[in-house]
């Protein structure tokens, strides 16, 4: 027969079981999910501003093109990655009839359909050259743009991320357009809605 726990052993156990106990490899699992969930999150947020035939620069594995695709508003989505497996990835997972994806770099593409909006969902900071997405946009004629980027500063920590922006280096950097909206979202990232001023 089992002795009775003493008051002593039943407040340890009850101390116990108030701490999370994971090991290394779970935690990480973990942090990886809620990394996916938050970026799935943005996509999810701004596609309700999507219209029209839209453009997902940097689209990864597809996952956020499908999504901006699911916008009654919107007429059309094409992806662009420069990663030619991960496109063929997000051709098998999320083509549909409104949805394509192309292997492409972004500082020489050109679309052979009008193309309404560029969406670009943290991309901007992960490119060297900050030209490249202001002369893609001049070189599609888009008139509408909606960008995110980090609201902190992260090229310290992050070796993928070249740059840290403020709204005015945006601004700067897309000098044809004004911004009709820009919001913070959590503290997390900054998402900017551009126009091209009228000609």
């Amino acid at each position: 027969m089992e002795r009775p726990k003493s008051s002593d052993q039943i407040k340890h156990q009850i101390k116990a079981d108030q701490r999370l106990y994971i090991n290394h490899q779970e935690l990480l699992e973990i942090e990886r999910q809620v990394r996916l969930q938050r970026h799935i999150e943005r996509y999810a947020l701004l596609r309700q501003f999507g219209q029209g035939v839209v453009c997902d620069a940097a689209c990864g594995c597809g996952y956020g093109s499908f999504l901006l695709s699911t916008n009654p508003d919107v007429d059309f989505v094409i992806g662009l990655d420069a990663d030619e497996p991960t496109i063929d990835y997000a051709r098998q997972e999320y083509s549909s009839e409104k949805t394509e994806f192309h292997t492409a770099n972004l500082d020489t593409w050109v679309s052979d359909r009008q193309i309404d909006m560029l969406f670009s969902v943290e991309t901007i900071e992960h490119i060297k050259d900050t030209s490249v997405l202001p002369n893609f946009v001049e070189r599609n004629g888009i008139n509408h743009v909606i960008l995110t980027y980090p609201s902190k500063k992260t090229s310290h920590y992050n070796q993928f991320h070249f740059h840290d922006f403020k709204l005015q280096d945006i601004l700067d950097l897309f000098s044809n357009f004004i911004c009709y909206k820009h919001f913070n979202w959590e503290y997390e990232f900054d998402v900017v809605f551009l126009v091209r001023k009228p000609r």
